[in-house]
């Protein structure tokens, strides 16, 4: 160093000692040092944060070094709540540069609000390891608890220490339990050990509890073991602790006892399978024998031995024409219902040429044929008696009477419920108005006169032969005397009392058929057959009409009139036949409204006033006015009107519109096509029928315009308006083009009715 060198040193020393024994002459306040500090950090000339208290200021490099000194006292975690309280630093502060301090430093984690270094993972890590050593295995869950960490980071740590810091092996069953080698040999060799000497058997939960081994491990060692192939039997069920461990010494005695069991007996009894431990005897006997025939009955499995032998004896039994106990050839443990299944499952094979009785019992067509001829001569006799002492006919009388009776009852309870009935079904939406009278009104006459009179004929007659079947002319005991003496059917309990209940209802209709015929002379018989038929229209009238309050009440009087003026004078004119029968009177066979006019003056008044009351009432648009006045003109005649079912009507609309389907899939003729396409599109969007002719087809096209398919609603009045077209073309020409077009398209209105839904 040179002498200059120094002397400059000396100089700097002097300023040095001079400046600091001197007094400044400014000094900055506080304040001025807060505002030139908050104009720096505004300006980002300095990064400082704030403490709590605001009177210190520190960089967040100096913050993010406090925290590693914290963390470092603490043992390697610490919570953030902790850090903030200890530095005096906002929460937020602390929480940011936490993550910073975890996005740059691999060793560091913030796991629910704690800070987590290196060096505690490795020490969780090590304590993980020493309880596996101690306990033999671990599960998360319990170490959860224990370190107040979540179950994924604790998982993830053991995953990524194990065969490292943490020597055990992890469970294929439970991946949250871990093991030592050690503790999965020692259970093994347990589990192993009282497998193979169990012989019977035994639920898991008896096992687990005896070799107090964990389920979470009981499988997966089972496993193994099976794969090994070191333990004698197998676990059945799914997993859990309701199952069953089955050994194979017990699976192979029970599959030679039911076999040996089976090929002696020729059945196996549930019963006896259940005490042997199999939970479902049915699929068990299937399981066990896939290629054997085996009826199975309520009890039992039966084999082709027993049921061959059964089928044997009946054959035999319809061959010599007799019958067969089958009881005597059966085993005791058999019930009478395995006997009676048995017996329908082999009747079955013999094209119904038998019947069973008692259960037990089975007769040939030929024995019952027999027995059913030896009293036929009783029936007979009894139907002679019957028609000579007058019991036939006064009982038809008074069932008459009864019904009349029985009907005005429930007529009158009902009226004020029907009425509200008929106020409630009026005043639905429709519209539309014009069109063309058709052929179909013809064609739907001759389906009310087929399918839809058949039914209530069918009613009717049904009611009047139930008041001839309660007129027992061949009484059961009468039956049950004749059996009992013949011994082989004595012998057998209940047999006598069963066989006469299934014979007396043919012998006692054999008896009235020909009690019948003795008195077919009788006037009641075409007063019936003219009951049935006004009934059968005045139900149709109360369909139809159902039909017609289901469009709007401007349109309704129009499609009214035309029932009433259709199918109402048809059941006048019946009427007013009838009542000219019955008076004396000549009627044409054509018979207008001036001649049921001319035939009133000439009735009785009892008769006059309901026939000309229903007679008027043909000629106005209320359907009620005609329905209330048809029951005492049926009445003044002798009839009676049935109260209406109502279960008749979805049969009654569902014939109704196969009718209407048949007759368009057959017709060409586009008028009527689409006639009758609308009335079966009526049908399907109200589930109800309406009596319509040609002019009311724009009318419920109208009326369906809400119902319908926007695209299904144009081809239909496309349709209708080259049918109108069509009809009021003059030149021939334009005609044909136009019955062309209407060919085309008549294939698309049949498919839209056909498949309306």
């Amino acid at each position: 160093m040179t002498t200059m060198d120094w002397n400059e040193i000396k100089r700097l020393a002097a300023d040095f000692q001079k400046a600091q024994l001197s007094s400044t002459l400014q000094k900055l306040s506080e304040r001025n040092c807060v505002e030139i500090v908050t104009k720096l950090i505004e300006n980002k000339l300095l990064d400082v944060l704030f403490t709590n208290d605001g009177k210190e200021y520190v960089t967040p490099q100096h913050v993010a070094k406090e925290i590693k000194d914290e963390l470092y006292i603490h043992g390697g975690r610490i919570s953030l709540v902790d850090l903030a309280q200890i530095l005096n630093i906002n929460l937020s502060q602390i929480s940011k540069v936490a993550n910073e301090i975890e996005k740059n430093n691999k060793g560091f984690k913030i796991i629910l609000g704690q800070l987590i270094d290196k060096t505690y993972m490795t020490k969780i890590a090590e304590e993980i390891n020493d309880k596996l050593s101690q306990h033999g295995s671990i599960n998360v869950s319990e170490l959860i608890i224990h370190y107040d960490l979540p179950a994924n980071f604790l998982q993830s740590l053991i995953e990524k220490e194990l065969g490292k810091t943490i020597h055990g092996k992890q469970d294929t069953q439970d991946s949250r339990v871990f093991y030592t080698e050690n503790f999965i040999a020692r259970n093994k060799a347990k589990l192993r050990g009282a497998l193979c000497a169990i012989t019977k058997p035994t639920p898991l939960s008896v096992i687990l509890e005896q070799c107090c081994i964990s389920e979470g491990i009981f499988f997966s060692i089972v496993d193994d073991l099976q794969k090994l192939k070191q333990i004698p039997g197998v676990v059945a069920g799914k997993q859990g602790t309701y199952s069953l461990y089955i050994p194979t010494i017990y699976t192979k005695s029970l599959n030679e006892w039911v076999e040996n069991f089976y090929k002696q007996n020729g059945y196996l009894e549930y019963d006896a399978l259940a005490r042997l431990g199999i939970s479902d005897p049915p699929n068990f006997v299937k399981r066990h024998f896939p290629n054997e025939d085996i009826i199975f009955l309520a009890s039992v499995a039966v084999g082709t031995t027993i049921s061959e032998q059964v089928d044997a004896n009946i054959e035999e039994a319809i061959e010599s024409g007799s019958f067969i106990d089958i009881s005597p050839f059966l085993p005791s443990v058999f019930t009478e219902q395995d006997m009676e299944m048995l017996l329908r499952a082999v009747e079955k094979k013999l094209n119904n040429n038998t019947h069973i009785f008692t259960k037990t019992v089975v007769m040939s067509d030929a024995f019952l044929q027999s027995l059913h001829k030896s009293f036929e001569t009783v029936a007979e006799t009894k139907a002679r008696e019957a028609v000579a002492s007058g019991q036939w006919f006064q009982t038809i009388a008074e069932h008459r009477i009864k019904s009349k009776s029985a009907n005005s009852v429930i007529e009158t309870r009902g009226g004020k419920k029907e009425e509200r009935r008929k106020k409630a079904a009026s005043g639905k939406a429709g519209g539309g108005s014009q069109g063309r009278e058709t052929k179909t009104k013809s064609t739907k006459r001759k389906y009310l006169q087929g399918k839809g009179r058949e039914s209530d004929s069918d009613n009717e007659n049904s009611k009047v032969a139930s008041g001839k079947t309660e007129l027992q002319l061949v009484p059961l005991e009468v039956i049950k005397n004749e059996i009992a003496k013949d011994d082989n059917l004595a012998v057998i309990d209940d047999l006598v009392e069963e066989l006469a209940l299934y014979l007396q209802p043919q012998l006692n209709n054999h008896a009235l058929s020909i009690a019948d015929k003795l008195a077919q002379n009788d006037k009641t018989t075409n007063l019936s057959e003219i009951e049935e038929r006004l009934n059968v229209f005045i139900t149709n009238i109360k369909i139809f009409d159902k039909g017609i309050k289901q469009i709007g009440k401007a349109d309704q009087p129009a499609l009214t009139k035309y029932l009433l003026k259709s199918l109402g004078t048809e059941f006048v004119t019946e009427l007013f036949k009838l009542a000219a029968q019955q008076n004396m009177l000549q009627a044409p066979n054509n018979i207008t409204t001036e001649t049921r006019q001319k035939m009133l003056l000439n009735l009785p008044a009892d008769v006059k006033e309901p026939l000309s009351n229903i007679h008027k009432s043909v000629a106005e648009t209320s359907i009620d006015d005609f329905l209330n006045f048809a029951e005492a003109a049926m009445a003044a005649c002798c009839l009676t009107l049935k109260k209406y079912d109502k279960k008749k009507e979805r049969p009654f609309i569902s014939g109704h519109k196969q009718a209407l389907l048949e007759e368009l899939n057959s017709t060409q003729d586009p008028a009527l096509a689409l006639h009758l396409a609308t009335s079966i599109l009526f049908i399907a969007t109200t589930q109800n029928a309406l009596y319509m002719s040609g002019r009311h087809v724009s009318t419920i096209l109208s009326f369906l315009q809400t119902h319908l398919q926007p695209s299904t609603m144009a081809t239909l009045t496309k349709y209708h308006d080259m049918v109108l077209k069509n009809l009021t073309a003059t030149d021939e020409a334009t005609k044909l083009e136009i019955n062309k077009e209407l060919e085309t398209e008549l294939v698309e209105i049949k498919n839209i009715a056909n498949n309306i839904k």
